[in-house]
């Protein structure tokens, strides 16, 4: 048997039971139930689907303990939560609170593959501080502003038009004097795209083109309730989502 195939319910159970045995070297329903904030009689009921595996030794009004086996599989399960929670928090840059919560939501579907490749993931972060220095401004720079519902940064496979830009977006270019839209690509790189954000000019802002000079050069927008003035190829970096 793996944690694989226990039911998540039954692997925070076990994981419950493997936390109370590190600082009380046994468990009780009791301590079981107050962890899970469950009640006595749904602890009972998990307790003999646990016994039954082989994973606890468990007789009713006494201690329990893991066997060999359990001690194996729940180690496995602790593991995984505590992966997950340290890639949240230093490979995605998440609080150790949000962190911990979203490992106990998430580490149930975590497979034995996955977790190894999560676990090299976060070696190679450990390992590569310029790698990961540049994972955690990317991921800075992508959360400002970012209106989720409207604008979300995956492109399945990495596909979208030859020159990157996706059917559903244009560039500011393209938007009419009085029109807006939102922000959800910034193309180029170095100078140009630091210039753009030092101005405010993030992916998920609301942008406006206000005006366009009489040669079609510079345009004028409003973004952060101020005013820029934008040269054209700065603009046709800059893609929107017609509002």
């Amino acid at each position: 048997m793996t944690a694989d195939t226990l039911t998540s319910t039954l692997e925070d159970y076990l994981e419950a039971i493997f936390n109370i045995i590190a600082t009380s070297k046994v468990a009780r329903s009791m301590e079981i139930a107050d962890k899970l904030n469950v009640k006595r009689p749904t602890v009972t009921v998990a307790l003999r689907s646990l016994a039954d595996k082989g994973l606890i030794n468990y007789e009713p009004r006494s201690f329990i303990t893991l066997t060999e086996e359990g001690k194996r599989i729940a180690h496995c399960i602790n593991k995984r939560h505590h992966i997950l929670k340290d890639a949240f928090v230093e490979v995605f840059g998440l609080q150790e609170t949000e962190a911990e919560d979203a490992a106990c939501k998430m580490e149930h579907g975590m497979s034995t593959r996955l977790c190894q490749k999560i676990t090299s993931l976060l070696q190679t972060i450990r390992e590569d501080k310029a790698l990961a220095q540049k994972l955690k401004t990317k991921m800075a720079q992508s959360e400002d502003g970012i209106l989720c519902e409207r604008n979300c940064l995956y492109s399945q496979n990495g596909s979208g038009s030859k020159n990157g830009k996706d059917s559903a977006q244009s560039d500011l270019n393209l938007i009419k004097p009085g029109k807006s839209g939102f922000i959800t690509r910034i193309l180029g790189k170095g100078e140009l795209k630091r210039r753009l954000y030092e101005m405010g000019i993030t992916n998920g802002q609301k942008i406006t083109v206000v005006k366009a000079a009489p040669l079609d050069d510079p345009i004028e927008v409003k973004v952060r309730n101020y005013n820029l003035s934008l040269r054209r190829e700065e603009a046709a970096n800059i893609l929107v989502e017609p509002e």
